[in-house]
């Protein structure tokens, strides 16, 4: 930013008006100069207001501008706030106690409190036993510490500022920061060389009569500089800083104390003369606390993190910087580009994509690399389900399934699968490991087939799975690789698992696998290699009752395994099948041939070509046939001379 926020309120009227009107004059329009402006909306000077209006009119046609007509200066500020999150808070503010307990009854309750904690060695309070500083302090302090902590927000670490030897008990909890034995030890008002102080504690001090401590509150949301007036008064003044508004954090000894410089999106704050463990302590912590606050926003998109990260690798190596400042820059800028490519950005990043047509090679790259990973997916559906619930009653279809996801669900947690959704009686999961993906198959079969030994009701399904890219969204994952895990569950057999040759040799033989040849799959340009866990006598049981069951529901059943369909070449125009459901297909017109053998191979080619033909019908949404498969399948063991 061109000009800290207390920087430009540390300038005189005149010299408000002169700073913003050298925005005017400038030959680019930044983001950062136009956040002053607004900020100087609120200036109490009404000419620096008029000033602010008149500048905010030159960003009209930037992008991130708000327009604010018509709006009171409290629903300006909430809009602000809500757009550019780092205006949040602002700068110092005054807090006062609206309490009427006299002083010397606020004197004596802390008195009692204190006679206490000398013999419970714990102050009653409010706050947790990590910030117990605050427990220590008078009931107006703390209802002002209260006060100004925002909904939910919980202190969770309190340290004086200005340290000196004697304060060792008050720091420790000992005694309370509001005795007046401390006041006088910290006496802030003797305090030498103050105007080496930055603006913001500058203006903190100017607030008060007679500033006696200051303590550095860290929340779980925020820094909170706590500046006490003295005793006779209930009030303070106190500044908040949000983790993710530190740009930069940077420590110095002086005189057996360490003071911790912090730079932010609107000021310079300095954190004075801490004890060195707690000095120590909370450089560390607001670094740690900085990086992983940073949250996704729009503002994220416009920056290249490539270039500059370019440009922090430059200055640290021309020594232009330390190697603290070095790796707190460089983690920054790193969590800024995991947020910029987060869930919470993907919609604005493919609607900006498709705005700029092809979206540009490094965007897509990006994209990719971050939504795109290796899934194997899984697709489970219950066989003849749509059956049922047309025979039965709502509820007993209902009992099917909840006793379905009461035995399968569970199975799935165990083996690291996520349940992406639930359509009707099928599921679709997800897994990160496709041995985990395919024993989760084989533990819900054996589930099943434990089950319907003894009920009545039998639960048969088909599972399909396959590994492959995909993209995800959320917790849902899009692709071809999930079109594919669904064709596979469609193919298979009640109580079998079908799997694709790229899941199969993930496996690296750690299951058998049974090889059912290459099948013809809808939306692939090649018929795919199919594998299946089948082979133990439990999987034999299971099939035989899922052929049982379709023979029960009046479903045709084709032959077990059906022979792998061979890689058609170049097939014919696509025609309906003329043979009928059940039927031998009627070959077309041969031309006479003078030998035994000339009739078979004219008969073979007619029956091939019939084959190629109800293929392609099936392909373009023709039911299949079970018992014309059989016949193509038995066909050439038909043949004269053939066993």
């Amino acid at each position: 930013m061109s000009m800290k926020f207390s920087s430009f309120d540390a300038l005189s009227p005149a010299q408000r008006v002169a700073a913003l009107m050298h925005i005017k004059e400038a030959p680019t329009r930044k983001r950062e100069d136009y956040l002053l402006a607004l900020h100087a909306l609120f200036d109490a000077e009404q000419q620096v207001r008029a000033t602010a209006k008149l500048i905010t009119g030159l960003f009209a046609q930037e992008p991130y501008v708000l327009d604010l007509k018509g709006l009171t200066p409290e629903e300006m500020k909430k809009r602000i706030e809500e757009r550019f999150p780092e205006m949040k808070g602002g700068g110092p503010q005054l807090a006062e106690w609206s309490g009427t307990t006299p002083v010397l009854e606020l004197v004596k309750n802390l008195q009692t409190r204190s006679k206490k904690a000398e013999m419970t060695s714990e102050w009653d309070g409010p706050f947790p036993r990590t910030a117990f500083i605050l427990n220590a302090l008078r009931e107006d302090t703390i209802a002002i510490v209260q006060q100004i902590l925002e909904a939910g927000e919980r202190p969770e670490w309190v340290a004086p500022a200005f340290y000196l030897e004697a304060l060792q008990p008050f720091r420790e909890g000992q005694r309370s920061f509001d005795h007046p034995a401390a006041t006088t030890l910290v006496n802030l008002n003797h305090v030498h060389d103050r105007t080496r102080f930055p603006p913001a504690l500058q203006t903190m001090w100017g607030m008060l009569d007679r500033p006696i401590y200051l303590l550095i509150i860290l929340t779980d949301r925020r820094l909170i500089l706590f500046l006490r007036d003295h005793l006779k008064e209930s009030r303070a003044a106190w500044q908040g800083i949000p983790f993710e508004q530190i740009i930069k954090v940077s420590s110095t000894h002086i005189a057996g104390t360490v003071s911790l410089d912090l730079e932010t999106m609107q000021d310079f704050v300095l954190l004075p003369q801490l004890y060195p463990a707690d000095g120590f302590e909370l450089d560390k912590t607001l670094r740690e606390k900085a990086i992983s606050a940073i949250k996704s926003t729009e503002d994220l998109l416009d920056r290249d993190f490539d270039r500059e990260l370019a440009k922090l690798e430059m200055l640290f190596q021309a020594k232009a910087i330390t190697s603290q400042e070095y790796m707190f820059r460089k983690m920054r800028l790193q969590k800024m580009e995991l947020e910029k490519f987060s869930d919470a950005n993907l919609d604005s990043l493919l609607a900006r994509r498709f705005a700029a047509e092809a979206g540009g090679k490094k965007l897509d790259e990006q994209i990719l690399k971050r939504f795109t990973s290796e899934k194997t997916v899984m697709f489970t559906d219950i066989v003849g389900y749509s059956s049922k619930a047309a025979q039965k009653q709502l509820l007993d279809t209902m009992t099917l399934l909840a006793v379905h996801d009461k035995m399968l669900l569970p199975i799935i947690a165990e083996h690291g699968g996520k349940l992406i959704k639930k359509i009707g009686d099928a599921l679709m999961v997800k897994f990160d490991d496709p041995l985990a993906a395919c024993r989760c198959g084989v533990a819900m079969q054996a589930k099943l087939i434990a089950f319907n030994r003894t009920s009545p009701e039998k639960i048969l399904i088909r599972i399909g799975i396959n590994t492959g890219t995909v993209f995800t969204k959320g917790e849902d994952v899009f692709g071809d690789a999930v079109n594919v895990a669904a064709r596979m569950e469609s193919l298979a057999r009640p109580g079998m698992i079908f799997l694709t040759a790229s899941t199969h040799a993930r496996l690296g033989g750690q299951l058998p696998c049974h090889y059912h040849g290459r099948r013809v799959v809808k939306g692939q340009t090649a018929p795919m290699e199919v594998y299946a866990l089948v082979g133990s006598d439990e999987d034999r049981e299971m099939i035989e009752a899922g052929r049982a069951f379709r023979q029960e529901m009046g479903m045709e059943d084709g032959p077990e395994e059906p022979a792998p369909a061979p890689a058609p070449a170049a097939e014919p125009a696509p025609v309906a099948p003329a043979a009928g459901a059940g039927a031998a297909p009627t070959a077309a017109p041969i031309a006479a041939a003078a030998t035994r053998e000339g009739e078979l191979a004219a008969l073979a080619a007619a029956v091939s070509t019939a084959v190629a033909h109800y293929k392609t019908a099936v392909r373009l949404g023709a039911p299949r046939d079970g018992a014309l498969e059989a016949w193509f399948e038995a066909f050439p063991g038909r043949l004269p001379g053939e066993e």
